[in-house]
């Protein structure tokens, strides 16, 4: 949706455009103007400090002046400084600007007057300093050749500054027209440029029927000009001008108001139970640094350019936080970027003693600002750990933050600060896909076997992350929709348990386990036994081999834990006993009819369902044993038996003076501690030996048997 916002900053012309206020006060500025009856050379100042909306006001001064400028008694004269550059050109424009404006109400030698006194100032240096030949001063070359046609043959004039004035206002004070002047944006000019602005006006000054209106920022304006004469101070500006009247400053409420209705065209209005937290963030945070219209309009037009890249894949309320910082505090923003792990990590934990001192915290984070306790207070409700350390309060909310993508959270962390997704994130559209899809199981099927083949830079597949995304927002899911989910998911789960997503080093886990925990995520708590029982039932009769398999192993180990382990209450237990009863004789039937086709030899989880089949079996492990030795008369078979025994493991040498490895190696390891129980353990390793002879080392097979045998041998050497 496109959304109308002035990314130019542009000000408003009309009442009807006025959010803050300014209108009334323009109103009565352009009554007393109006009611001026024989103005001298009025100088107004208007003061206001940088974007708070002057510019805006002089055109709503200029509209409430319509009427006298319609009637022919009053002449607007619209002089904008900036669009020149250096002293002679401002002048130079100043002066066409008043001579365009008055010449149709001036006598034919006035008309005249007004260019020949402009000339006058310029070579005599009484505007422009220091002094300067007009024709030869190093300026003069970025004069429009216009205007210096317009003046060349006035320099030679013998006319002083003083007659050409009073032959100008004698002028003007005979006729019955009123000018006024509107000077803006002086504060953009360079010192040089503001300070020969009011030399200007200074000079030409005392002039009939003329009003003139400075636009400036008055605090700035005094620093320029005590920078150059240290002596006058405020002083100077008090004898250029007779009257000074301070922009109202716009109502807070009325520009926090206006910046949250445009947030919420851009962002549309959070949810009800999310409205609180990006409230208090907005008011911490946002509103604090929004003190004029244009930090209103800078904020929003930031804001509009940044969100839609990533509009549902953070937390509103954080993310105008983090902005507020980038754009007025950039300082604290940097700081908060750079440290990551001491607001999201270890150092954040939340528990136990906090690892870093509020000091500390305070040197790392804020040293950029004095006001530290109002920056402490956004910062801990941005990143509600660190309140362990500045608040002495403990925070566990760590699934709630992650399901609403909150900075707080390490992986969302980076989206905050790199407008895209990390490739271990999963965008919330895609979650919402899932969610909305999970009534149809063969789409589910179909897109977890396309994230298996999406491979991520650190060499593992989107299956994990999407798995781990799908259990995170599990409660979201319609009790309804989980029984085709989950059939969806046990029908591709042999083929996304890949080792690609198996974890390294400490790390526990691999996809098998993130359909476990997805599994209990969408029914625990939320499922009473019977109703459990006959949701997984249904899902089960479209669920893999191999997840088959574990399904029923860990169903069946409910009701019968391991020697030396007592059975769990009810509440835990996957399914009924009946029912687990039922998934074991599915289990079983199945891996024999994979032994009878021939696929079960090929199975990624042969070691496994070798084991299951013994165990459902139960009787001493016979009819898997005659299968495997069926088998061992197969070389092609041995050195799958090989691979599938092979196991990985990852260690860190501890070393000396700190002087350990700082990565995980990784190791082969043979699984044959148990062998005897489906197999002729002797008859596989003399036939593993005569492959390892037999066998080209650099070929595939011979790679497989070697490291298994290596690793069988080594185990010998050093038993585990």
């Amino acid at each position: 949706m496109a959304i109308d916002i002035e990314y130019g900053d542009l000000p408003i012309n009309t009442p009807e455009q006025d959010l803050f206020g300014v209108d009334a006060f323009m109103r009565a500025l352009a009554r007393s103007i109006l009611g001026m009856k024989a103005p001298h050379g009025v100088v107004i100042a208007l003061n206001g400090p940088w974007g708070s909306g002057k510019s805006s006001a002089i055109n709503i001064l200029k509209h409430h002046l319509n009427d006298a400028v319609e009637a022919g008694h009053l002449e607007v004269v619209s002089f904008n400084p900036w669009w020149f550059r250096g002293e002679e050109a401002l002048v130079l424009a100043f002066f066409r600007e008043l001579y365009a404006a008055t010449k149709p109400s001036l006598t034919a030698k006035a008309k005249t007057a007004l260019p020949k006194l402009g000339a006058r100032l310029l070579k005599s240096g009484g505007v422009v300093a220091p002094a300067a030949d007009l024709l030869g001063a190093s300026g003069a070359g970025a004069v429009a050749s216009g205007a210096m046609e317009w003046l060349s043959g006035l320099i030679e004039d013998s006319d002083s500054v003083e007659k050409l004035h009073a032959e100008l206002a004698a002028a003007l004070a005979g006729q019955a027209k009123r000018f006024i002047v509107l000077i803006d944006d002086i504060d953009r000019l360079t010192p040089e440029e503001a300070l020969a602005m009011f030399r200007l006006v200074k000079s030409v000054g005392r002039l009939p029927n003329i009003i003139y209106l400075l636009a400036f920022d008055r605090i700035l304006a005094e620093k320029v000009v005590a920078e150059r004469f240290p002596s006058e101070g405020p002083h100077y500006l008090e004898k250029i001008v007779q009257a000074s009247f301070e922009l109202p400053a716009p109502n807070e409420a009325d520009l926090h108001k206006h910046t949250l209705s445009k947030i919420y065209e851009i962002a549309e209005v959070p949810d009800e139970h999310l409205i609180v937290h990006v409230m208090n963030l907005f008011h911490e945070v946002v509103a604090p640094e929004i003190r004029t219209p244009r930090d209103s309009v800078r904020f929003i037009n930031a804001f509009s350019v940044t969100w839609p890249a990533v509009a549902g894949d953070v937390d509103l309320g954080d993310f105008l936080a983090l902005e507020a910082f980038r754009l007025f505090r950039p300082a604290i923003y940097q700081a908060i970027r750079a440290n990551k792990d001491l607001i999201c990590g270890p150092a954040a934990s939340g528990s136990g003693r906090p690892s870093i001192t509020h000091e500390q915290l305070d040197g790392r984070l804020l040293s950029s600002v004095t006001d530290t306790a109002r920056f402490r207070r956004g910062l801990m409700r941005l990143f509600p750990k660190l309140e362990s350390t500045w608040g002495n309060v403990y925070h566990s909310g760590d699934a709630r933050w992650a399901r609403q993508r909150r900075a707080c959270i390490a992986t969302h962390f980076p989206t905050y600060f790199q407008l895209s997704l990390p490739d271990d994130v999963i965008p919330r559209r895609e979650i919402e896909e899932f969610l909305a899809r999970a009534g149809d199981p063969a789409w589910i099927r179909e897109a977890l076997r396309a994230a298996v083949q999406e491979i991520r830079r650190n060499g593992s597949t989107r299956v994990a992350p999407l798995l781990d995304a799908l259990t995170l927002h599990a409660s979201e899911l319609p009790l309804d929709k989980v029984e085709p989910l989950l059939a969806g998911v046990f029908a591709a789960a042999d083929d996304i348990n890949v080792d690609a997503d198996q974890a390294k080093g400490f790390a526990i886990g691999n996809n098998n386990l993130r359909v476990h925990w997805l599994m209990r995520a969408l029914l625990f708590d939320r499922t009473d036994l019977e109703l459990r029982s006959k949701i997984l039932m249904a899902a089960a009769k479209s669920a893999a081999l191999g997840w088959l398999a574990d399904l029923a192993s860990s169903a069946w180990r409910d009701y019968h834990p391991r020697e030396g382990k007592e059975r769990e209450d009810e509440a835990k237990y996957l399914v009924s006993e009946a029912n687990a009863e039922r998934l074991v004789a599915s289990a079983l039937k199945a891996i024999r009819r994979a032994a009878r086709d021939g696929s079960l030899i090929n199975h990624p989880d042969l070691a496994s369902l070798l084991y299951r089949w013994r165990d459902f079996a139960e009787d001493d492990g016979k009819a898997v044993k005659r299968w495997t030795a069926a088998r061992l008369k197969d070389d092609n078979a041995v050195v799958r038996f090989a691979s599938a025994f092979t196991s990985h493991a990852w260690g860190q040498g501890m070393g000396f003076n700190g002087l350990g490895d700082l990565v995980a190696k990784r190791s082969d390891r043979a699984q044959v501690s148990s062998l005897h129980n489906i197999m002729d353990r002797n008859r596989f390793r003399a036939r593993v030996e005569e492959l390892a002879e037999r066998l080209i080392p650099s070929s595939p097979e011979g790679a497989i048997v070697t490291r298994f045998l290596a690793a069988w041998k080594a185990q010998e050497i050093r038993p585990d």
